[in-house]
């Protein structure tokens, strides 16, 4: 109101000093609804500004709900609510501060996401590989006859060859038969590594074959991407 009289005086003043208002009755009406239409324009910026302050809302760890346009800096950690202070809606919502453990975790669920995600994706690369090398199980038998046949072939020549050389380490000669006992160790280690080769197709193999019988048996749109 201090204002608003202020505004009246101000213009009064200004308009007999002139010697306006002597021929124009209507100038102090005039300058009254100014004042007014000022006053009621400072009043509601006054509003606004004061709407557009903040107000928080946050609960203490004993469970009390506290309104305020302070919060104490330590209440951060425990979560609090940005309110609008004219509709009473909560504009955002500040999470508490997570502990050593919840971080923990949360990182290990990550790995245990991003894991799972990789297996996807390798289980899909080899049974792109599987569909490409083998179209029906008869092509994976075949296969499978073949290399595991192969390998048969290179065990029987090494043992043949095992046993020759091995004869060979009783030659009366020293020379030729220090000579066969490095040869028959260099032929052990080629036969268990051609036994462990043989080993591991047959195994691949089996596999192979239970995950081409799944893929052929589903659905083009069933199977994995």
């Amino acid at each position: 109101m201090m204002r608003f009289g202020l505004i009246i005086n101000c213009l009064s003043f200004s308009a007999k000093s002139s010697g306006f208002c002597e021929k124009h009755p209507l100038t102090r009406r005039m300058a009254v609804f100014c004042a007014a239409g000022l006053l009621l324009i400072s009043l509601s910026a006054q509003a606004a500004q004061a709407a557009q302050a903040d107000l928080y809302r946050w609960t203490t760890p004993n469970g009390t709900i506290h309104y305020g346009d302070n919060m104490p800096s330590s209440q951060a950690e425990h979560g609090y609510d940005l309110i609008n202070p004219a509709t009473g809606e909560v504009l955002k919502h500040f999470d508490r501060a997570k502990t050593p453990a919840e971080i923990a975790a949360e990182a290990a669920a990550e790995q245990a996401r991003l894991a799972a995600i990789k297996a996807q994706e390798d289980q899909a690369r080899k049974d792109r590989v599987l569909l490409a090398l083998y179209t029906s199980m008869d092509d994976l038998n075949r296969a499978r006859k073949q290399r595991i046949s192969e390998l048969d072939a290179l065990i029987r020549q090494t043992r043949d060859s095992l046993k020759r050389t091995q004869a060979r380490t009783l030659s009366p000669t020293p020379a030729e038969a220090l000579a066969a006992q490095r040869d028959v160790i260099q032929l052990r280690k080629n036969l268990a590594d051609l036994e462990d080769r043989r080993d591991v197709a047959g195994a691949q193999f089996a596999r192979d074959e239970h995950r081409l019988q799944q893929l052929l048996t589903q659905t083009p749109s069933k199977r994995t991407p």
